[in-house]
């Protein structure tokens, strides 16, 4: 079971500058959840975060990332990029690490540099679709795939170990709520035991207007992750 560090938290908050009410009501909430806690999370609001910052946010180790905007992210870090996390920091396959590297040190043999746990509320930022959907009428000779991909695998293939989108597209009200109740209930440090993201995801579902609508549009990808606790924390 992976853990998260509820002080160890990045969020983007409407990149584009065109969802005022989303803006409003997250930023209100994430600053009076993350004073209420004492936590210092980072984040970027109105405008396209740099790629130093989203490449932290991704790569910090049992972190996590929020992300409420248009689709899943594409605008602030690209699936290009995203699947560029792959490669070992500082070279390519060709001169840095790889599967083929013989390394004492395990990090060395693992590409996969993505370690936050992500939660992209924005619409469709969880679908999948088929390789061939563009291909209206492919060539004879061109072999069909079968294989579904999204944004959502692109973060799980670069490391991610949890991702939560949106099947579909969704209102912004509806999935703030969502989002809200999502983020109260999985990160509050108190209590004796720890809940995982997909129960919690489960639970927020119910505070959606449209509980079959948006409600239902978001799904978990990859291992059910936990927050860790106060007394955790203090132990260390």
């Amino acid at each position: 079971q992976r853990q998260i560090r509820t002080d160890n938290a990045k969020y983007v908050l409407d990149p584009e500058a065109n969802l005022s009410s989303t803006k409003r009501t997250m930023l209100s909430a994430l600053d009076s959840l993350t004073s209420k806690f004492k936590w210092t999370w980072q984040g970027v609001v109105g405008e396209i975060p740099s790629s130093d910052f989203m490449e932290a946010a991704l790569t910090s180790q049992s972190g996590l990332f929020l992300y409420c905007g248009h689709g899943g992210g594409e605008k602030c870090f690209s699936r290009k990029q995203v699947e560029g996390l792959l490669m070992p920091s500082g070279g390519s396959g060709s001169s840095g690490a790889g599967y083929g590297d013989s390394s004492d040190d395990e990090s060395d043999l693992s590409p996969r540099r993505c370690s936050s746990a992500l939660l992209l509320m924005g619409c469709s930022s969880g679908r999948l679709v088929s390789v061939n959907s563009s291909r209206t009428s492919p060539p004879k000779n061109l072999a069909l795939e079968y294989e579904p991909e999204g944004m959502a695998l692109s973060y799980l293939c670069a490391g991610a170990p949890c991702v939560v989108g949106n099947l579909w597209d969704v209102t912004d009200r509806d999935i703030d709520r969502f989002c809200l109740a999502l983020l109260e209930d999985f990160l509050d440090p108190r209590g004796e035991a720890s809940k995982s993201l997909p129960q919690c995801v489960a639970k927020a579902r119910s505070v959606c207007k449209m509980r079959h609508i948006v409600g239902a549009a978001p799904v978990v990808y990859g291992v059910p992750v936990v927050a860790e606790k106060i007394s955790q924390i203090e132990m260390e």
